[in-house]
């Protein structure tokens, strides 16, 4: 099953600072302003803004350190194997949606979860769920 590499939307995360240079061990007004400024642009983007994303297949999850999958359990109770690009094991799932009345699972091979595949199951077959690998 090929992995999708996570998109990270426009607009999702608090963009980086460029690096400031002390002259003569002091910062120039405008460096205090740019630093004032780039910490409130922080707490801003984190008071009540921390957010899963906008729920697209493959994207990446908001401020969240997550994948967001969207997958199909054909049979119930049966392991799938289940790509993310997260780059190291996950600890879990957060399911965000499910079209069915189902509950998605970790499944039987916990242990082999790696850094690109970990493995899940879902009580109700024919189910599509929504969910952010963490």
């Amino acid at each position: 099953m090929a992995i999708s590499p996570r998109k990270r939307p426009a607009g999702s995360s608090v963009p980086d600072m460029p690096p400031v240079t002390l002259s003569e061990g002091k910062l120039t007004d405008r460096q205090a302003a740019y630093i004032t400024d780039s910490i409130r642009a922080l707490i801003r983007q984190f008071n009540g803004f921390v957010s899963f994303g906008d729920g697209s297949n493959s994207s990446w999850s908001g401020n969240i350190d997550g994948h967001t999958r969207e997958f199909y359990f054909a049979d119930a109770n049966t392991d799938y194997e289940v790509p993310h690009s997260l780059g190291r094991p996950p600890i879990g799932i957060i399911v965000l949606d499910v079209n069915v009345d189902g509950a998605v699972v970790r499944g039987n091979q916990r242990g082999d979860w790696n850094a690109t595949r970990l493995f899940l199951r879902c009580s109700q077959a024919g189910t599509t769920a929504l969910m952010v690998v963490v």
